[in-house]
């Protein structure tokens, strides 16, 4: 290569351009630089020449073992719903939420119980004129009024409510968990499958420069650049394998079986996805998501709460009775105390709890508002990369890849007929761009999957034929015929 350079100017006042040679070399420093030049002897110096090529060139690293997967439990290939009730059977998370009712159910039948009364043994005057006395027993028990304990227990029995939420939360995140581990174990299989195809692929064209350098066809550059792609393509191989063994542990240990060994899973990673509209998920999400029915059930239960306190000034009855024996008589006989009372709301009106209440009632009347904006958010995001994905998948499966592979094709066979106007070099190219074009695919695909089990977390449905059809649902009732209501009114978050 030369570079231009001026020169002083001519007698006539031109100025001279020559060119010069310049080399472009590569830094002592750089990774790989100590590699001396390839050299080979005169092609006329047959036996040295192909052993110097044999020692510059020689066989690649064998390709490792298919992974071995285990058959299924009943000797055929696990499915999704296998894995489901799996998890769900086993998940402690599930168990934990179960648990919770049963301890809000307790603590709601605990709130509207009355107190125990107390009875208990009293002595009036013991000793007094030397005699018994009065000797009886007692008893005394705390009546609450205003119906304070049925509000108590509406109020606990919200957490009821609550806690059953929370259980179908749970079961929905554990089922698309197992989902997203499920999908990314069927993508990483069909990454290590096609990322071996790409590699003998690679093999192939390296195989092929070889031969073609001991015919003296090709510069011996040629096949070091192929070797270096033949060995970056089993690079990509082992780190597509290392991903599918940690994608399968991860599914074991979400299904509750970290021991798992590898199996076969019945599915296919590269089917299509329907589309869906926004609108009509963000309307199922408003209407249906567990944190925004929670968030209503808990403005309901700080109004209760809010009630319970106002009427707390109104006095709980205190009633106390002792049957006793009189010994301070000549005839000793029966006695009977009664007391009956009441505190008087004179100085604690309960005004710092009231409004205790009214501040928590206004932060829970904020909280649907709250929790439904998070969940739009997360619904526009996660909506988003799912819609992005199948667009990229769909063009890529569809249009690129095809029409990529069939690039490559005319590129190889116009090689065979006319190698004087397609070079090898040619072909190679459209073979690594048919690869880079995979690579894009399958990063794709991964995130498709990811965003679909985000968006059925998100929408509260187990898989996308449960989504599909409440679309169609909520679909109907938005859309009211003519002379029938109008449109699905939402409940209010407040």
């Amino acid at each position: 290569m030369h570079a231009a350079e001026q020169v002083p100017e001519s007698d006539t006042g031109e100025t001279q351009v020559r060119s010069r040679p310049f080399s472009l070399k590569m830094p002592a420093g750089l990774p790989g630089a100590s590699a001396g030049p390839i050299v080979l002897p005169p092609i006329d110096h047959v036996q040295e020449r192909q052993a110097a090529i044999q020692l510059l060139f020689p066989p690649l690293p064998p390709l490792p073992e298919p992974i071995h997967r285990e058959a299924g439990p009943s000797e055929r290939p696990l499915s999704l719903a296998d894995l489901e009730n799996l998890a769900i059977s086993r998940s402690p998370a599930i168990r934990q939420a179960e648990a919770d009712i049963v301890a809000a159910r307790g603590n709601a039948i605990q709130m509207g119980t009355p107190e125990n009364p107390i009875i208990g043994y009293e002595g009036d005057t013991v000793g007094s004129s030397r005699n018994p006395n009065y000797q009886g027993a007692f008893f005394n028990q705390l009546i609450k009024t205003a119906g304070k304990l049925q509000l108590a227990q509406a109020a606990a029995m919200i957490d009821v409510r609550n806690g059953e939420l929370a259980l179908r939360k749970a079961r929905i995140a554990l089922i698309t968990q197992v989902q997203a581990h499920y999908y990314a174990v069927l993508v990483a299989a069909e990454t290590v499958r096609i990322t071996e195809e790409l590699t003998r692929f690679a093999d192939e064209a390296y195989r092929i420069q070889v031969e073609q350098l001991r015919a003296g066809e090709a510069a011996a550059y040629e096949p070091m650049q192929l070797r270096v792609l033949a060995l970056q393509a089993r690079s990509a191989l082992v780190l597509a394998r290392n991903r599918y063994f940690a994608a399968w542990n991860q599914l074991a240990a979400v299904v509750t079986l970290p021991d798992l060994p590898p199996s076969q899973l019945a599915g296919n990673p590269n089917v299509p996805v329907p589309r869906y509209r926004f609108d009509l998920l963000k309307t199922i999400v408003w209407d249906r998501h567990p944190d925004i029915l929670a968030a209503r059930n808990s403005t309901e239960q700080a109004q209760i709460n809010l009630r319970l306190e106002e009427i707390t000034p109104i006095p709980n009855i205190s009633l106390y009775g002792a049957l006793q024996k009189d010994y301070t008589t000549a005839s000793p006989g029966a006695s009977f105390n009664l007391q009956l009372g009441a505190p008087i709301p004179l100085f604690d009106r309960d005004v710092g709890g009231i409004l205790q209440a009214q501040g928590l009632l206004a932060k829970a009347q904020q909280e649907g508002i709250r929790v439904r904006n998070d969940l739009t958010t997360a619904l526009a995001d996660a909506f988003e990369r799912y819609e992005n994905n199948r667009a990229v998948l769909e063009y890529n499966r569809d249009l690129i890849l095809p029409d990529q592979a069939q690039a490559y094709r005319g590129a190889h066979t116009r090689h065979q007929q006319q190698p004087e106007r397609v070079g090898f070099a040619d072909v190679v190219v459209a073979q690594q761009t048919y690869a880079a074009v995979v690579s894009s695919y399958l990063i794709a695909l991964s995130a498709q999957w990811s965003a679909v089990t985000d968006l059925l977390n998100i929408v509260q449905v187990e898989d996308l034929i449960d989504l599909e059809r409440l679309s169609r649902e909520f679909d109907k009732s938005m859309t009211a015929p003519e002379g029938a209501p109008g449109p699905r009114q939402l409940p209010s978050v407040e």
